[in-house]
């Protein structure tokens, strides 16, 4: 029920990549590019020098670019197991055995040749770093591709992030609250549109996963949303690494500090999804003065794990049920699990603040996805009582029930969150507690 990210390299984009890969991560990126790179509308994309042309960087990641590049262009159908081993860290291999093996990875690649034909390289999703890029690439009907890259810092380098995807919108940012701020020896990357107050502020993922989202509130108030850092999502993020591992609290900082560099109007209704709810509700026990409303997007309860084991309890045998503990307290290997986020520290951390600091009264919206995920049963009704409990933070909390949704309603039912946005930002406007 938790925030898992588990993404495969969608069959919309590269035909046969169903349920082969899981998203990666890389070692903290250097901060600064040596090329630099600047966004070109002709070709929606960010390119280095110049624009007339779309040339690699000439820092570490630009080798294994342009092999990974060749091979999408055509080369992948002659790769071999061992031209890919030549290529790939030996950890990328040990942590991700069969699911990544070369094999796996030869046939991916020959698969998405085979079903969109050669792809060229466009250019950058956003300016790459020294070790990271999200490069686009484009087939003969237009068909956008993206592929996420991240390489070691070991001379030679070697590629230890590799995630096709769909290729994101390309964010420019525009105005005085958009672009990388600096929130102390690392950079956010923050979008910002929209005018009039309150300022809706999303939190959870990655700017591109509120794209439309955004797009569609900007006439209605302010809005802004902002990447993680050491997202589940990797390279794709825009905003540099974070040291881990993470808390809701190093959050709660990250957010304080980018909304202060940029200095964003308040108040804010802030928006969170899964993890990201958990996060917004410390943010407003943490900092009452600046948050006006809540929207939480079938959010994490701050007992939700120790709940969870609780029920789970009596219906396993003791060993599985204590192997499962062990695991869930366990955090991946960075590769697989780049953010590195302790739930069960920030689990506790937002149940300590809200004892200490309760929510004042304050507009406040709940939605919960209404259809079950699968193989979960046992623990549908713990979820959906635990968004009842979160709809009682303020006396006039209101719960919404997404019929249609799984756990992510912005992307199943977007009316749904644009709705209660709307809501509550009318409220906060009106000086009303009660949504309208």
């Amino acid at each position: 029920m938790t925030r898992i990210r588990i993404r495969t390299w969608r069959t919309a984009v590269v035909g046969l990549l169903v349920a082969l890969l899981v998203t990666t991560g890389t070692a903290a990126a250097a901060t600064a590019p040596a090329d630099t790179a600047h966004y070109c509308k002709k070709v929606d994309a960010y390119r280095i020098r110049s624009c007339a042309k779309a040339i690699l960087p000439t820092t570490p990641v630009g080798p294994q670019l342009a092999w990974v590049l060749a091979q999408f262009a055509g080369e992948a159908t002659t790769l071999t197991e061992a031209e890919v081993r030549a290529h790939f860290s030996a950890e990328y291999f040990t942590v991700w055995g069969q699911e990544r093996s070369p094999e796996v990875l030869i046939g991916v690649l020959q698969g998405a040749i085979a079903e969109f034909g050669p792809l060229g390289f466009v250019g950058f999703s956003y300016p790459p770093r020294t070790r990271e890029a999200l490069a686009i690439m484009q087939n003969a009907m237009g068909m956008r591709v993206a592929v996420a890259i991240g390489v070691t810092t070991t001379r030679p380098a070697l590629i230890e992030v590799f995630d096709p995807e769909a290729a994101p919108a390309t964010i420019v940012p525009k105005g005085p609250y958009s672009g990388w701020f600096d929130i102390g020896g690392r950079r956010l990357f923050l979008r910002c549109t929209g005018h009039r107050s309150p300022t809706v502020v999303f939190e959870g993922g990655r700017t591109t996963d509120w794209y439309q989202l955004q797009n569609r509130l900007a006439p209605f108030t302010r809005v802004c949303s902002y990447d993680h850092p050491n997202s589940p999502y990797g390279p794709s993020s825009r905003s540099e690494h974070a040291p881990t591992p993470r808390t809701a609290r190093d959050f709660v900082a990250d957010l304080h500090a980018l909304l202060r560099a940029a200095r964003v109007p308040g108040p804010y209704v802030l928006a969170g999804h899964s993890n990201g709810g958990l996060f917004t509700q410390l943010y407003a026990s943490t900092h009452p003065r600046q948050v006006a409303g809540l929207v939480l997007i079938d959010a994490v309860h701050p007992a939700y794990r120790k709940q969870r084991f609780a029920v789970l309890k009596p219906l396993l045998p003791p060993e599985v049920w204590e192997a499962l503990l062990r695991e869930s307290m366990t955090l991946l290997h960075p590769l697989k699990d780049p953010e590195q986020v302790d739930m069960w520290a920030s689990e506790r951390q937002t149940r300590e603040a809200l004892r200490r600091s309760p929510l004042r009264p304050m507009p406040l919206v709940v939605l919960a996805h209404g259809r079950p995920d699968p193989g979960v049963n046992p623990l549908e009704q713990l979820w959906r009582q635990l968004q009842q409990e979160l709809a009682r933070l303020v006396p006039a909390g209101r719960l919404v029930i997404a019929t249609q949704s799984g756990h992510d309603i912005q992307h199943e039912q977007p009316e749904l969150v644009l709705d209660a946005i709307q809501d509550v930002v009318l409220a906060v406007r009106a000086g009303d507690l009660v949504p309208h």
